[in-house]
Formats: structure tokens, sequence, C-alpha cells
């Protein structure tokens, strides 16, 4: 593809390439200085499609972006030596958008060299006292009333002529299709503003829609509540320049961006000249500890290459700076890999994710505090009764204290070739943002290295950071998520491998492991059991009876092990051995529950079972 064409299909998405320069510049504004493009493509880029070549290709367009020193700003923070009023009308011009007081202040802070508090106490004063200039929208944000349709007219000719002045001829073709949209005057203005729209399939002005519905509605037309009107509707969303844009036509402007990424990768390559193996600088080493150290968390290789060196996965030369890259990483002591492609530096990693918090460990109770020395004694296999033992070994509730227990089969070995892994999200789990690292997901995460750092991405959610710990297997780093998307104990969580290595996909699609769910008001009843435990120093078999007791419906082996954990950390096998070794637990007929007998409370423990006691 020449740059020609690449310039074309630019045109042809221009709503897009509108989308990805506001969205920058909000980045920036919000920021309050200059960026890097590698940290514009880590904070713009990745959330909407855009590589580092379209970005860098746009913004030196863009007359709302200006460089300094490999850095980019803000047009608007060079105005300096300009009147305030002045300097206000330019920055709202070249933002395009109203702003609250707060970002003048800042802005005007940087231009004139005075504290944003000083603007924070006169500005809104000041620009109250300029109705001419400016007027204040129901969120405390200011506008510019040019932005507004100039209604002073007598005839059509003459308001196209105050308002649009040096560019009729040129708006001729749009205003002519918007005189065919079938309108009337008992239409709301922003019924009216849908209508055209999607009528035209482009972005309007405020002026060009205010325009069309002024035809219909005469005087009645009011410029300022039209615009306060649009703004408060969800249907639709402002663009710089005060182009305005259906609402669900924003959902596409990521895939328009990744096409564009893509044709970026080449076209613009074709004029540079390069011959040879890539050779990593000292310099770019440099430049990428930098961009760790600001950014505070580990970053992808395929980030690095990007923000670094300006070539996304998409490039053709991406293969050669990934491997000359790689090398060059580990090769410098700086730098520790986390992951398959995930690198960090070792001052960034969390302490936390060292170690295995306390209350996720099995808790054992002070044997000189039971009466019976037999009290919770853990049975062999032979021991368990009906089909205990396989629920011991099943490979899918692994938890901490039972790993030499799991049995994996054929197909659980083979977890590398598996597209998504389920995991039931158990109570001590879900309480501390963890998930348990199983033996059948080994092969499905990174285990290479000692510590991996993941990228996740969830529907509705903002991509985040996972850490594994390979060594004590534990996922740390959920629990936002968790609270977020209100998980319940017992959720089935989907993790399904992303587009790159160190990418996964993280979801809950409502399905539940009935066997381990705990309700809400379930759970508060078992802490005050916990409570009571500790105080009492029960037995998990006193913990048992009471988790039983008042439930002669039963609960299925894993339910009772769930609660159980709940008051106190305990092993599937103790749970099992107890259910087999008391006379007071049975298996209630034809089905898979136990329920506790309170009547052979008194019986204790069968003596059939001591032989399969492990010493």
């Amino acid at each position: 593809m020449t740059t020609e064409r690449f310039e074309q299909q630019l045109q042809a998405e221009t709503p897009a390439v509108h989308f990805l320069n506001d969205s920058i510049a909000d980045f920036l504004l919000n920021r309050g200085h200059a960026a890097k493009i590698g940290e514009i493509v880590s904070q713009v880029g990745k959330r909407i499609g855009a590589n580092a070549k379209l970005i860098r290709h746009t913004m030196t367009d863009n007359a709302q972006f200006v460089g300094e020193d490999r850095r980019w700003n803000l047009t608007m923070r060079t105005l300096f030596h300009r009147p305030l009023e002045g300097a206000l009308e330019e920055t709202l011009r070249l933002y395009g958008r109203p702003l609250t007081v707060a970002a003048f202040s800042n802005e005007m802070a940087v231009l004139n060299a005075r504290s944003p508090e000083f603007y924070q106490q006169m500005l809104p004063t000041f620009l109250a006292h300029r109705p001419q200039a400016f007027f204040r929208t129901p969120d405390d944000h200011w506008a510019l009333n040019e932005w507004l349709l100039d209604t002073d007219a007598l005839s059509e000719d003459e308001l196209l002529l105050r308002n649009f002045f040096d560019k009729v001829d040129e708006l001729q073709p749009v205003c002519e299709q918007l005189r065919q949209v079938p309108l009337t005057a008992e239409m709301r203005a922003t019924d009216a503003a849908d209508t055209l729209l999607r009528a035209v399939n482009m972005p309007l002005t405020t002026r060009l829609l205010s325009y069309a519905i002024w035809r219909v509605q005469g005087t009645a037309f009011a410029p300022k509540q039209f615009y306060l009107d649009l703004l408060k509707d969800a249907r639709f969303h402002l663009l710089s320049g005060g182009e305005w844009l259906l609402a669900e036509q924003v959902a596409t402007v990521t895939t328009s961006l990744q096409q564009l990424s893509q044709l970026a990768d080449v076209a613009l390559e074709e004029e540079e000249v390069w011959e040879g193996p890539y050779v990593v600088s000292n310099d770019n080493l440099n430049e990428i500890e930098d961009s760790l150290s600001e950014h505070e968390h580990p970053q992808k290789l395929s980030d690095m290459i990007e923000a670094v060196f300006e070539y996304s996965p998409t490039s053709p030369r991406y293969a050669s700076i990934s491997t000359a890259l790689m090398e060059s990483l580990k090769a410098d002591a700086r730098f520790q890999l986390v992951g398959l492609q995930t690198w960090t530096l070792p001052s960034l990693i969390p302490p936390d994710v060292l170690q295995v918090p306390d209350t996720l460990l099995p808790e054992v109770l002070d044997p000189t505090l039971l009466t019976d020395p037999e009290t919770d004694a853990e049975l062999e296999d032979e021991g368990l009764d009906n089909n205990l033992a396989l629920w011991v070994h099943d490979p899918r509730y692994e938890d901490f204290g039972s790993e030499h227990e799991v049995e994996l089969s054929a197909d659980l070995l083979g977890g590398g070739t598996l597209d998504e892994t389920r995991i039931p999200l158990l109570y001590n789990h879900r309480k501390m943002g963890t998930l348990k690292l199983r033996q059948a997901d080994m092969s499905f995460f990174p285990t290479d290295t000692p510590l991996a750092c993941l990228t996740v991405h969830s529907e509705g959610f903002p991509f985040f950071q996972i850490w594994i710990n390979n060594d004590e297997l534990l996922v740390h780093g959920l629990e936002e998520w968790y609270d977020e998307k209100d998980i319940p104990v017992g959720a089935n969580l989907v993790i399904g491998r992303g587009s790159e290595p160190d990418d996964y996909v993280l979801n809950w699609d409502g399905e539940i492991d009935d066997l381990i769910a705990l309700e809400p008001d379930r759970i508060d009843v078992l802490l005050e059991l916990r409570e009571q435990a500790i105080e009492q120093h029960w037995s998990v078999y006193d913990i048992m009876c009471r988790v039983l007791s008042g439930h002669p419906e039963g609960f299925h082996f894993l339910r009772i092990w769930a609660e159980v954990n709940v008051v106190r950390r305990t092993p599937k096998r103790v749970v099992a051995s107890n259910l087999s070794s008391y006379h007071c637990f049975s298996l209630i007929s034809g089905s898979e529950r136990w329920k506790l007998d309170e009547r052979k409370v008194e019986q204790g423990r069968k003596k059939t079972k001591k032989k399969f006691v492990i010493e």
C-alpha cells in the first residue's frame, strides 16, 4: 500500500481519526504536561485500537498538538503572552469542547506561571461577566457562544452568511442534503438531530444541525438550549470542533482504528531504509527502564517495542526487533522476565505476591486441646465411605494443603492445548482476591518463570494485571475485579487465552457451581461460628456438627467442606475422614447428601475405621 492510498483511507475513516485525536487530547489535558508517543500508546492507543505509527501520523497533521523534544503536548499550552480572555477563547477553540474551571485553571497556570489556585478563584467571576463570549453548562463546564447558531438574520441566505461566511460554497452539498431530510416543526430538536445524523451518515457541527432545525422551527428554535440538550442526551457523542456523532457509532471506532493501524505499519514503512539485523542500543534500554519506572508496572515486549521503537506486531520488521530486544533484556540485570514476554524491574514486584496469605493455608488446632487424640484423624482412601475418595482427589477443587491429593486425568494433563479453563471460586479466595493455581492449569498458564505477570481483559472492565507465583501456586490481583463485577462464592470463572502471549480473557457467564456456592446470609452465620470455634477451640468434627445441625435434608460433601472452610481452613481429606469415622454422620439413601443424626453423637467414632488412620 502506498502512502497516498493510506491517506485516502484516513479520509474515509475521518470520524475514527477524530475520535482518536480527541482521546489523545483528553489524556494530555488530564495529564497536565507533555507525553512521549509510547505513553500515549500505552494509555490511549491500547484502549481504542491505535498503534504508534498511526498516532504519530495523526498528531503530526492535527493543529491540536505540537511536538516538543520527542514529546507531544497540546497546542493550547503554547499560547503565551495573550490577554486572558483571548487565551481562554483560543483554548476552547483548540480543545473544541466545553472545559471545567479546574481544567482552565491548570492550562492558564502553565501559560502564565501562576498557581492553578489563583485561577480557580478568579475564573468563575471572570467568565460569568463575559456572556457575549462564554456560557456555562448545567454540569459546570464553560463553552463558546460562537459554537451556537446565530439566528439574528432576516433570511436564510443572511443566516448562512452570518454563520458560515467563507465556507458557504463548500457546505452547499451538505446543506442540500439536510434540506432533503423530512423534519416537522413538532419534533423535539434532539429527535430531529438524531434523524439528520442518520440521514447523512457523517458527523455534523452544532451549527449545521441547528441550521437544518431552524429552517423548520423558525423563531421557536433555541440554539443554546438545543446545545445543552445534545450534551445530556446519551444518543449523541460530542467530538472536538463541535461535531456530533451518534453514540452508537463510537462502538465501531476501535475496529476502524485497528485496520488503520495495520495499514499504517505497511504504508509508513515503505520509504524507510533499514538493512541487516536490528541492534538494540543502550539508549533504547535506558528508555525502557525509564518507561517501566514511570508506569510502575510490568510491560509486555510487544508494548515496549511499540512505545520505544514504534513498531506494532503487524509490522514486517517486528520479528527482527522482537528477537533482538528479547536477547538484550535477558542480558541486562536491570530487567526481570515475568512470563513469556512480560518484563519488569525487580523493584516493581509487589511484596504481597511473594507469599501465600495465612488465611489461605490450612489451620491446625493444637492437639493438646483435644480430649480424643483421634479426633479429626485422616483416613486412607480405603477407609473413606462411598465415593468420598474421588472427591478428595478431584483436581477441580484443589486448594492449599491438598496438592498431593490431586489425580489428573489424561485430558487435564493436556492443558497446553486448551483454549480456556474454568475455575470454581472458593470462599477464601473470593475474600482475598486470589485464585489457586491448580495443577490442572499448570500448562495453561506461563510457568517457566518463578513469577508471571499477565494482562487480563474482561468485558465491561478495564484491562488489568494479575500476578502468578509459580513457586507458591497462587494467582494474585483479582480483588477489584471480584468486587466490581460482584462475583459470588461458587462462580465458575472462565479464563481464555488472549491474542498474544501473557494475554488472557477473564469473564463470568453466570454459571454457579452449586456444590460450593454460599449465599451471603449463610456466610454471615458461618463467620459467627468461626468466632465461637476460635474461642472454644472446636475441632473440625465439632464444626461439622454445627454446620449440619438443623439441616435434615443434608448437604453434599463439597458443600460441607466449603462451609467448614469459612469457619476454619481445612483440607478435604479431614472432612471426608470425619464423615466416614463418626456414627452420627450418614449418607441419605439414594443421594449424595450427608446428614447429622444428633441421637448418635454420643456413639463417637467407628472402631472399624481405626485401622485406616494415617499415622
